[in-house]
Order: C-alpha cells, then sequence, then structure tokens
C-alpha cells in the first residue's frame, strides 16, 4: 500500500492544513508505510525525503514571481496524476481541483480525503446565525456554490477523514454515508508537550493567566469569550494571541484597554505562551479539530472548551470542562469555578498533561492506518460476498 498525497500549495512547518498533512506523513513514513506528499514547495526546513516539490526550495524567491500561485498548483496536480500507480491510494488534500477527483476516480483507484473542518453546509449556517444575532451582514465567504463543491467532491471519495466528532456529526447531516467515514483526530509533537518540572512550577504563581489562542474573529467566539471573562469578574489576566480580523476589531478592540485582558500579536513562538499560562478557554462556534486545544494537554493546562472546541480531544470533568458557546452563565460559573478552586484546577491540569501522549503524531497515524487498513478490509469482504 502507497499512500500518495496531494496538497497543490505551500507546506507549512508551523501549522495549518499542510502543516498537518506533513506531521501525519511524517509519522507514516517513521513507521515505514510508503508515502509521497506532491506539493508547490515548502518552508527551508523541510528535507523528507516523501515530499515531492513543484517548486524546489532554492527557486522559492524567484518561482512566484515567474508563475502565478494557480498555475504552480496546476502543474503540481499534473505532476500528481502522472505519478500514481495502479495500487497507490490517493490522499487528496484541500484546495485541489474537482477535475482532479473525477480523473483519478475514472480509473478505478481508491480516494482518501481529509475534512479539516466542518461540512461547510453546517458551518454555514452556524455562522450566518451568529453575525445575524450580531446584527451584521455575514462575510463568511461560505456560499451555495461552495457547498455544492465540497458535497461533490465528497461523492467521488471512497473515504474521508474526520477528526472529530463535530465534522462527523457534519458530514452525516450532508448524506455522507457512514461507512465512508473514518473518525480520527489531529495531535502534536514531542516538542509541544512542556516538561514536568515547567507544569510544577505553576504552583508558586500568585496571579493565574487564561489564554485565548487563534485568528480572532466572529467564528471562534473570541467576542463571547471577553463578554464572559467581564461578567465573571476573577482575578487574572487574559491572554488574546493571535491576529485580529478586520471584521472582528469593533468587538474586541473595546475591551483591549481594560488592566486584566492583553492582546498579544501573532507569534511562532507559543511554547512561551503555554508555558506562562493556567488556563486555556476556547468558546470556538465553528472547527475541525483545533491543533490549539492539543497544545493546552502537552502543557497540562486546566481548560474550557465549547463542544467545537474540543469535544473530542478533552472528556468533560476530567482534562477540562466543556461547556455550550452560548451558554453565557454556564462559562460564567465556569472561569469562576476554575480560577477559585485550586484542586480541581491541578486535577485537571495533570489528566491532561498524561492524555498528551495519547495524541503525539506517531499514535494518531498509527489509529489512522488502522481505520484504513479496516475499511480496506471491509470493503474486499463486500467484494468477495
Amino acid at each position: 500500500m502507497r499512500i500518495n498525497t496531494i496538497v497543490p500549495g505551500y507546506i507549512s512547518s508551523f501549522g495549518g492544513p499542510s502543516y498537518v498533512c506533513h506531521q501525519l506523513l511524517e509519522a507514516m513514513d517513521d513507521a515505514g508505510i510508503d508515502v509521497s506528499l506532491y506539493s508547490v514547495t515548502g518552508d527551508n526546513n523541510i528535507h523528507n525525503a516523501f515530499h515531492r516539490f513543484s517548486m524546489p526550495l532554492w527557486a522559492k524567491p524567484l518561482g512566484y514571481k515567474l508563475l502565478s500561485q494557480d498555475t504552480w498548483a496546476k502543474y503540481t496536480e499534473w505532476r500528481y496524476l502522472r505519478s500514481l500507480k495502479d495500487q497507490d491510494i490517493a490522499y487528496i488534500w484541500n484546495s485541489t481541483s474537482i477535475e482532479t477527483y473525477r480523473t483519478i476516480r475514472s480509473t478505478g483507484r481508491i480516494i482518501l480525503t481529509e475534512n479539516i473542518n466542518t461540512h461547510q453546509a453546517t458551518s454555514k449556517k452556524i455562522l450566518d446565525a451568529e453575525y445575524h444575532r450580531l446584527g451584521l451582514i455575514p462575510n463568511h465567504g461560505i456560499d451555495e456554490k461552495a457547498i455544492h463543491h465540497e458535497s461533490a467532491q465528497l461523492e467521488l471519495v471512497d473515504y474521508v477523514f474526520s477528526p472529530s466528532k463535530e465534522v462527523t456529526k457534519s458530514l452525516l447531516k450532508a448524506d455522507v454515508p457512514s461507512k465512508k467515514i473514518l473518525q480520527s483526530s489531529y495531535g502534536l509533537s514531542q516538542n509541544d508537550i512542556l516538561l514536568p518540572e515547567d507544569i510544577a512550577s505553576r504552583a508558586q504563581k500568585t496571579e493565574l493567566t487564561a489564554i485565548f489562542v487563534g485568528r480572532m474573529g466572529i467564528r471562534k467566539g473570541v467576542h463571547l469569550l471577553l463578554e464572559y471573562w467581564v461578567k465573571a469578574g476573577v482575578k487574572g489576566k487574559l491572554k488574546l494571541v493571535g491576529r485580529i480580523e478586520p471584521s472582528a476589531k469593533h468587538l474586541i478592540e473595546p475591551y483591549l484597554s481594560r488592566h486584566d485582558i492583553e492582546h498579544v500579536p501573532f507569534t511562532h513562538n507559543l511554547r512561551s505562551v503555554y508555558l506562562d499560562a493556567d488556563i486555556f478557554l476556547f468558546p470556538s462556534l465553528e472547527e475541525g479539530s483545533p491543533l490549539v486545544t492539543y497544545l493546552a494537554l502537552g502543557a497540562g493546562l486546566a481548560s474550557i472548551v465549547s463542544p467545537m472546541g474540543g469535544d473530542s480531544i478533552i472528556n468533560h470533568g476530567n482534562e477540562g470542562l466543556i461547556v455550550d458557546a452560548h451558554h453565557a452563565d454556564d462559562w460564567v460559573d465556569s472561569i469562576r469555578k476554575i480560577f477559585s478552586d485550586s484542586e480541581l484546577r491541578l486535577r485537571l491540569s495533570r489528566n491532561a498533561y498524561k492524555m498528551a501522549g495519547e495524541y503525539l503524531w506517531k499514535n494518531v497515524s498509527r489509529r489512522r492506518i488502522e481505520l484504513l487498513q479496516a475499511a480496506l478490509a471491509i470493503r474486499t469482504d463486500d467484494r468477495n460476498t
């Protein structure tokens, strides 16, 4: 079995879908699975043998000046199609054209894809409702054409990896057959897990710090968190880490003058952010399986998250608390409780830290291969019946 993969764009070594794809394939490669990844190019520190860059790393300064991103993507898809062998499993990631799906489908090869977020039919419904609740015109960019396009792609595939319960629910609502859905997770690296002594040092802190990490817009519910934080009135600091989207500035900036709220601009050094924190707060309205929540496990942080923000990662009452993003009173009560109850905070922290190892990329990739092999075995049995 060879898993031949395409991401017709840039491979990042820091975050985002391409980072997740790279981490999964790297772990599979380390486990002896035959993998390859076709993409345009990537960060300079990516040197794995399974990468098949259309634009060599040394050519990046000129590459995008000579040809457009769209041209490079089309060239990458062309190279990818030419590379496919008879027994390859085609693992297709976001931004790949539907024509490539159709071409591979016509050859009879198995197609595997990844739904990094909830189906856009679900996303649109959630975001439309929140924009309207706030008296705003939706500008999230999801329209009926995009929904139809996603559904058409999913009809062409044999299997789709779902990284969370919420994504699985959205796929089922979109009439994706359950037998196509392989529910798994995302994960974290060994370097993302803090040292035990770093976590133990929190016991000496006199003022607690809560963090929200991510792109700050309506989708991730930061405007709700700010409201809940102020109502909770706890003694401590809330750090908002990430870029503020222009469409949400008017909702966020009025709070930034408060002494107990700090905005930290986008940074690649998230380790220091999590190292300095005590509590992770994430009332996201729509997600796939947020990497920032896995990082909270690795940092041993007690967490309060919405179902979208971590229901498949955190068990309620064990590694954190799961509270509906719009249940204001429950959020306020939970913030007060987790700040005032040191025993609860310590228990959640310890459990989170213990759970982190389960989500190392090597373990996530192993479970994914097992899911895929089981699905293929059932497929073979059905054909032989």
